[in-house]
C-alpha cells in the first residue's frame, strides 16, 4: 500500500505558530541581527505576505481566530478571556479529522477548558504554568518531572509578562522550544502510515519572560540592537491605554536604563533564533521520511510584540510591532507545480488575516470550507489572481484598527472623546515604523475619510456601541493609572 501522506492528491500540513513574534524581526523581512535562515528559506520558497494583520492581536482571540476562520464578533471575544468556553466551531483540527487527517498539536493551544483539543486526535500540551478548570500538570511539566528538572522550571524569577533577561536554568533540551520540536518530532516518527496528518506546533516563544539558552544569547550578547523608534506624535498623542500599559509593565523604572532594553532585545532575538534552529531540525525530519515535499507549512504567529517602540510595551493595540505579524505559506512542491505557483508571486500589500488561515489550508488539501468560516482563501492570491477583500478590520478592548495593506487606521475609542486624541492614521509603505501621524494633513483627509468610514460600516453590520446615527460613539473608560503601576512583576512562579 503506497503512504496518503506522499500522495500529491492529500497534502500533509505543517501548521507553525510562535507567540509574540513581529514581523520585522525575521532577516527575511529586514532585521539587520536577528538570524532566522530557516523561516526565511521558507519565505524564499513560499509566499510572504508582510502586511498580515492580528485581527485580535492577544494570545486567547488571536488563536482562536487562527482555529475557527472567525473574525472578532464571530468568536465572541476580544480581549484574553482564558475562562470563556471554547465553543465556537466547527474547528479546524475538526475539519482536517472529518476528512482523514491524522492530528495531532504540540505546545500551547490556550483553550478552555486546557484539555479541551478543539478537533485534534492528540495534544501534548505546554500551557506555560497556567492552572485553570482542574488542570493540576501539563504535559510539559510531566516531562520535568520524569527528567528531575520541575525544581528548575521557574527559578529564573521573571513574570510571565515581565521584561529584562534572565537565562534560562534549565539545559536547552529542557526549554519549551525543544520540547515541542521534539514532541512533533515524535509524532512524525509514530504517525499512521495510512493517512496523511495535521500537525500543529505552537512554540510558547518569544513571550516574556526572556530566558533563553545560553548558547543562543551568546549569539547576540556582543550584539547592538537600534533604540526603539519614537514617533513625532507620542508627546501630543500618547494614548491612555499605552500609559496605563507603561505603568504595569515599569517602563518609567527601566526606561532609563539602557542595559535593560538592550539586553531584553538580545534575549528577545536569542529565543526567535532558538525557535528557527528547531524548525530546521523539524523540517530537516519530515524531509528524512520523504514528507516534507508534499506538505503545505504555513508560519505565523498569534501578534506581535512592541519592544519599547514608541515607549510601548507587549501587545494590544494595532500598532506596528503589536498586529504585524509574520505571516508565511509554503506549499507543497508538486502542488506548486501543477498550480504554476512561483515563489515570491504573492501581493506583498494584502491585509491578510488570522481569519484567512483555516480556508486556505482547506482550500490546498482539497476540503470543503464550512460556512461558518469569514475569512478567505489565499490561494488566488498565492497564484497571481487577485481578488482579495480590500481590507480588515480588527478591535482589541477599546482600540479599533482597519488596514487595507497601503495605510492603516486606529482608532482608540476612549480616548476620542477629546479633540485631536483617538484617530491615528499611518503609511504602512512609505513609514513602515509609524513615526508619522497623517491625520492632521490636508493632503491625507480623503484618505482618513474612508478608513473611518470602512470602520463605521464594519461596526454597524456588528451591532457594535461604539457607533451611533452613523458615526463613530467614542466610550469613556476609567483606566486608574494610580493602580496600574507593577501589575506584571508579581506573576512569577516559585515552584522548587
Amino acid at each position: 500500500m503506497t503512504d496518503p501522506a506522499k500522495d500529491p492528491k492529500t497534502p500533509n500540513v505543517l501548521f507553525i505558530s510562535t507567540d509574540h513574534l513581529r514581523a520585522d524581526w525575521l532577516g527575511v523581512n529586514g532585521h539587520p541581527l536577528v538570524m532566522t535562515p530557516q523561516i526565511d528559506q521558507l519565505a524564499y520558497e513560499g509566499a510572504n505576505f508582510r502586511q498580515a494583520f492580528s485581527e485580535v492581536p492577544v494570545c486567547v482571540p488571536a488563536r482562536r481566530i487562527m482555529m475557527t476562520g472567525r473574525g472578532r464578533y464571530g468568536i465572541h471575544m476580544n480581549v484574553n478571556k482564558d475562562a470563556q468556553p471554547f465553543t465556537e466551531g466547527p474547528k479546524l483540527a475538526e475539519v482536517l479529522t472529518g476528512a482523514g487527517y491524522q492530528t495531532f498539536a504540540a505546545g500551547k493551544l490556550h483553550t478552555c477548558p486546557q484539555r479541551n483539543r478543539i478537533g485534534f486526535e492528540e495534544v501534548q500540551l505546554n500551557e506555560e504554568g497556567r492552572k485553570q478548570g482542574g488542570l493540576i500538570e501539563d504535559d510539559y511539566e510531566v516531562f520535568l518531572d520524569a527528567h528531575g528538572y520541575a525544581h528548575l522550571a521557574y527559578t529564573h524569577g521573571l513574570g510571565n509578562n515581565e521584561y529584562g533577561l534572565r537565562l534560562s536554568p534549565l539545559p536547552e533540551p529542557f526549554t519549551t522550544t525543544h520540547w515541542t520540536a521534539q514532541r512533533a518530532m515524535e509524532f512524525i516518527d509514530r504517525r499512521d502510515p495510512t493517512r496523511p496528518f495535521f500537525l500543529h506546533v505552537s512554540f510558547d516563544k518569544p513571550h516574556p519572560p526572556i530566558v533563553p539558552p545560553e548558547s543562543y544569547y551568546e549569539l547576540y550578547r556582543s550584539c547592538h540592537f537600534s533604540d526603539p523608534v519614537m514617533g513625532d506624535w507620542v508627546a501630543a498623542k500618547l494614548p491612555t491605554r499605552v500609559r496605563h500599559l507603561q505603568l504595569s509593565n515599569n517602563y518609567d523604572d527601566w526606561k532609563d536604563h539602557p542595559l535593560m532594553i538592550q539586553q531584553s532585545l538580545q534575549g528577545f532575538a536569542a529565543m526567535i533564533t532558538h525557535i528557527d534552529s528547531m524548525i530546521g531540525v523539524l523540517l530537516g525530519h519530515l524531509k528524512e521520511y520523504g514528507l516534507l515535499d508534499n506538505t503545505l507549512v504555513f508560519f505565523v504567529s498569534d501578534h506581535g510584540d512592541q519592544l519599547f517602540d514608541h515607549g510601548n510595551l507587549a501587545k494590544g493595540d494595532f500598532f506596528a510591532g503589536s498586529t504585524n505579524v509574520p505571516y508565511i505559506v509554503r506549499p507543497p512542491r508538486v502542488w506548486a507545480r501543477e498550480h504554476g505557483f512561483e515563489h515570491g508571486q504573492v501581493d506583498n500589500t494584502a491585509p491578510v488575516g488570522h481569519q484567512d488561515i483555516m480556508p486556505t489550508i482547506l482550500d490546498v488539501c482539497g476540503v470543503a470550507i464550512p460556512e461558518t468560516v469569514e475569512g478567505q482563501s489565499l490561494v488566488p492570491l498565492m497564484l497571481g489572481q487577485g481578488g482579495f477583500r480590500d481590507y480588515t478590520c480588527g478591535n482589541c478592548g477599546v482600540v479599533y484598527g482597519v488596514s487595507d495593506g497601503a495605510t492603516k487606521y486606529m482608532w482608540f475609542s476612549d480616548d476620542a472623546a477629546v479633540v485631536g486624541q483617538g484617530e491615528f492614521l499611518f503609511d504602512l509603505q512609505d513609514d513602515p515604523r509609524e513615526l508619522h501621524d497623517l491625520t492632521d494633513l490636508p493632503a491625507w483627509q480623503d484618505v482618513l475619510a474612508v478608513q473611518r468610514q470602512r470602520l463605521v460600516d464594519w461596526l454597524a453590520r456588528n451591532d457594535d456601541p461604539h457607533v451611533l446615527d452613523g458615526r463613530l460613539h467614542p466610550i469613556p473608560v476609567n483606566w486608574d493609572l494610580d493602580r496600574a503601576r507593577a501589575s506584571t512583576i508579581w506573576n512569577n512562579r516559585g515552584r522548587h
